[in-house]
């Protein structure tokens, strides 16, 4: 029929849809579609729930982040002060709008007084992630949790610094099991890997508590994995030897030293100088013949050992070295399944004793991190003497709870979630005073949080005990889906559901309901696809004479290339490309999505400020990778030691001294064997640039010497700050504030060191998040799918998505066991841990699908798909740009541009030719004299 019937019936659903999961008189489950307008059904539930004359202080509703629930609490607060002051006509439309078609008088002036009851209380309705809720939990109640009254949450830095002590403690503790597991991870983790080995197992491993965990663990190896506990590789590798025919094998040799081919000659050279070692040489040089038979711990192939010329003149010659591989293949199996244990085994010591004695400092400082908040919560309803009585004093409050963004929670967290529901089913539906509902609302196909521990199948595991529940106490349950998006128009829409479904990871039956499609609500809104064409550059043959001036980009890096083309076309459809609303496309208006922020990210962003495009900073952003912290941590470094040239040149060229590159030629060049220092200070006095620099850099360091480490660097930012900003921007305001938060908390905490700071800083690896809603910016964002997610724009660009997933974690979680590998793949993997990572990568696969779900749903109005081409990095085969491209072409309604770019025909304007735009570095200015150094 008519299309504004279609859409006036879609609307009409979307009512439906939506007062039957906000009624407050029955439990709900609602699965919801991206952009269905779950934030206003929780909105309208509370509201609903308060109007029907629950408390505002019964009323819990758990938000995955700070920032919805303060949505949430705006909204809420706007909407009771608005009907306050409405006329009862206006009041009676707006309930009817949720639900409520004839208000009672007493309701009427219920929802009248709500905002002054809610003013006036200081409980409710509780709308707070559920971190926050359990820290309140324990505020009450912190003797029956075992913590001491007022325990502090600790910081990122606080953090950081008590990882750091116990770290020493464990250096320095003299036991020679943990001597011995230091010594592992330092030979087999590497430089500054250690460090992460820990943190992700801790982060994995959820029973370190367990005093039976290593028993646990080598009883594991002995039964699951048929690792023996009395395995001798030593026995085993003197059986191998003793099957080896030295002389056919030397006979081997000498057939494949005649070949042309290296590989051959190379392995013919090994084995001949393996077989001239006595029998002690042969034993202890035995890789050296097992690396030129097996690759990654599994047999080389037939066709690698040899090639027809081989063959025909030693025709034994295959059967010859596969014996030797027979021979060997017991040895190399145990070796590889008894070096997992024992790596495994050391990470599992190490990460024990580490997680104890950081839990025991925290409880001795009274400290508190994010983990501990559920872990206590969770022990103290469930474990200790009191629970009964707490799970009754929290009962008797919450009557009502509320759940969002189901599919982010953690199975700890539904632990303590139903935990605390567990009464509910057993309320009275028909009582309204004594009645108690349960809502929760997620979506499966946005679960994209599993490092944060997040577990998707966890919402369909939660689903169906809710329906369990519910049925066998007759207690009324919803099970809704929301399809009807009020974001996205619907040619998007259409494109996403052909992608998605019956994609891997969408969905989750059973337990869950199958893939619905998406409705748009907007009405006779038109929606722009495209996806451009993959940008390739030839391989780049030139190599740079040593020495040179490293370039920036080179014409033929794809990367740079592909971001120089995504600048082009945006440039192109800025102030050209009208959206449905009428007015033409904005910077603001345009969101770049990517799935981390790596160097294609800086190439991007270079690209767009060389155009002249605004652009937004990072949404994230690693403090000790600003170049503005790198100068003042090496600002740090040269107070404390004026003698380290290369430090102290970096800072002397930073803007907290403004030297130039001849500039500082001239002052270090010629200077013999006296330090930069000492030049430098020799001009101390002196009536000059170089002389006032000294002049500064001997103040820092007089301040550095009596006074905290946060007036040392107010100190310094107080005379800097203007040329920082001068140099690289306004937008460096927000790091140094940050880094001075944490000089101050550092202080607060007790923090004296200036070398200890610095080192916090460097190691702690935390994070800032930036505020990227785009309501006050006229700028482009750029940002990473996760860090989009809860945020929209008129037009998404994906202009990566040629990029092939790959799981590159270090260590292997084992699904049925829960025990967590560590196996580094070079020197081969045994068989137990290579099904448990076929099982993670399947699962992180998975994931990526709904990673490209989030992305495509943050569209209003327009989704645009890009990739590049680089030889050995990227390939179409698998990839999601092939995905969308097969699937936009079998929806028969796209046609192919001149320049490449396959386009939506129906309701989409024609895409704008882009105008040129110069990407490349600006030149020097005519009258520049070129600097010396860029003649070396």
């Amino acid at each position: 029929g008519d299309r504004s019937d279609i859409d006036k019936m879609v609307a009409a659903d979307a009512s439906r849809q939506q007062e039957a999961a906000s009624d407050p008189a029955v439990s709900v489950f609602v699965s919801a579609n991206a952009g269905t307008g779950k934030t206003k059904l929780l909105t309208d539930r509370v509201l609903r729930l308060m109007l029907d004359g629950a408390p505002p202080e019964s009323i819990l509703c758990v938000t995955y982040t700070r920032a919805a629930a303060a949505e949430m609490q705006n909204r809420i607060s706007a909407r009771l002060a608005e009907w306050t002051v409405m006329t009862s006509d206006d009041l009676a439309k707006d309930l009817a709008a949720m639900g409520i078609a004839v208000p009672s008088q007493s309701m009427l002036r219920n929802a009248r007084s709500l905002f002054a009851e809610i003013l006036d209380s200081d409980d409710g309705p509780r709308i707070e992630t559920v971190h926050s809720f359990c820290q309140s939990i324990l505020r009450r109640f912190p003797i029956e949790a075992g913590i001491v009254p007022n325990a502090e949450l600790a910081d990122e830095l606080e953090q950081a610094r008590l990882k750091m002590q116990v770290r020493e403690s464990l250096m320095q503790s003299g036991d020679p099991a943990m001597e011995s597991a230091i010594a592992t991870l330092a030979e087999h983790a590497g430089e500054g890997n250690a460090d992460d080995l820990l943190a992700n197992l801790v982060r994995a491993e959820q029973r370190l508590d367990d005093p039976a965990i290593l028993a646990n663990l080598d009883a594991h190896f002995i039964d699951n994995c048929g690792v023996p506990a009395d395995l001798d590789p030593e026995a085993l590798l003197s059986k191998a030897l003793d099957g080896i025919d030295s002389e056919r094998l030397r006979a081997a040799a000498a057939v494949l030293a005649d070949c042309e081919v290296k590989t051959h000659v190379t392995r013919a050279a090994q084995i001949t100088t393996w077989l001239g070692e006595d029998d002690f040489g042969r034993r202890y040089h035995i890789d050296l013949l097992i690396s030129t038979l097996f690759t990654n711990g599994q047999p080389s192939s037939e066709r690698g050992l040899s090639n027809a010329a081989l063959r025909a003149q030693l025709p034994d010659l295959v059967g010859i070295l596969q014996s030797v591989q027979r021979a060997l293949a017991g040895f190399v199996i145990a070796r590889i399944a008894e070096r997992c244990r024992q790596l495994t085994r050391a990470l599992y010591v190490y990460g024990r004793a580490f997680h104890v004695g950081y839990t025991a400092l925290k409880r001795r400082l009274g400290l508190l991190d994010y983990d501990d908040l559920i872990g206590l919560t969770n022990a103290l309803l469930q474990q200790s003497d009191s629970a009964e009585w707490v799970a009754w004093k929290l009962d008797s409050a919450i009557r009502h709870m509320l759940v969002d963004e189901a599919q982010d929670t953690s199975p700890p967290q539904w632990q303590l979630l139903r935990r605390l529901s567990d009464e509910f089913f057993d309320s009275p539906m028909d009582d309204p005073d004594a009645r108690r509902t349960l809502f929760i609302v997620g979506d499966f196909k946005q679960s994209i949080y599993s490092f944060q521990g997040a577990d998707p199948a966890v919402l369909g595991v939660v689903r169906l005990d809710l329906q369990t529940r519910a049925r066998t106490q007759h207690h009324p349950l919803r099970d809704l889906s929301l399809d009807v998006s009020f974001r996205t128009a619907q040619p998007v829409l259409d494109l996403v559901n052909r992608v998605m479904d019956g994609l891997d990871g969408i969905t989750d039956p059973p337990r869950l309901p199958d893939f619905l499609a998406h409705r748009s609500a907007r009405k006779q809104v038109g929606g722009f696809v495209g996806i451009w064409p993959v940008t390739k550059v030839e391989a780049n043959p030139r190599i740079l004479p040593m020495f040179a001036p490293p370039a920036v980009q080179l014409p033929e890096d794809a990367a740079a290339q592909a971001a120089a083309d995504v600048t082009r076309r945006l440039a192109g459809m800025i102030g050209s490309h009208r959206l449905s609303s009428g007015r033409l496309l904005q910077p603001g208006d345009v969101m770049i999505l990517l799935r981390k922020r790596g160097r294609y990210y800086k190439l991007l962003m270079a690209a767009l400020q060389r155009a002249g495009l605004p652009v937004a900073g990072a949404d994230r952003m690693t403090l000790q990778d600003q170049i503005e912290i790198k100068d003042l941590l090496a600002l740090g470094d040269v107070v404390l030691l004026p003698e380290d040239d290369l430090q102290l040149a970096t800072v002397l060229k930073s803007p907290l001294f403004g030297l130039d590159e001849d500039g500082l030629f001239e002052l270090a060049h010629g200077r013999g064997d006296a330090s930069l220092y000492a030049r430098l200070m020799s001009h101390r006095g002196a009536d000059s640039d170089i002389g006032r620099m000294a002049e500064r850099l001997s103040h820092f360091r007089a301040v550095a010497d009596r006074a905290s480490v946060f007036s040392f660097f107010s100190t310094v930012l107080g005379a800097c700050r203007q040329a920082f900003r001068a140099r690289l921007g306004s937008a460096v305001d927000e790091a140094l504030d940050h880094f001075l938060a944490l000089a101050q908390s550092f202080g607060n905490g007790g923090g004296v060191s200036l070398t200890e700071f610095l080192a916090l800083v460097r190691g702690s690896g935390g994070e800032v998040r930036r505020d990227m809603d785009a309501a006050a910016a006229n700028e482009i964002r750029v940002m990473t799918i996760h860090g989009a997610k809860g945020l929209e724009a008129p037009l998404v660009v994906l202009p990566d998505m040629l990029r092939a997933s790959s799981n590159r974690d270090r260590l292997i979680k084992d699904s049925q066991s829960d025990f967590v590998y560590w196996a580094p793949s070079a020197g081969g993997r045994p068989d137990f841990v290579t099904t448990a990572k076929m099982q993670v990568d399947d699962a992180a696969k998975q994931e990526e699908n709904r990673l490209l779900y989030v992305a495509m749903t943050r569209a209003r109005d327009g989704l645009v798909i890009g990739g590049w081409e680089a030889a050995h990095q990227r390939f179409m085969k698998s990839s999601a740009y092939e995905r969308i491209r097969d699937a936009a072409t079998d929806m028969g309604s796209f046609v192919t541009e001149d320049d490449g770019t396959l386009r939506l025909q129906e309701d989409a304007p024609p895409a704008p030719v882009a105008r040129p735009v110069d990407t490349s570095p600006p030149p020097l200015a005519k009258d520049a004299d070129k600097p010396l150094w860029l003649e070396l």
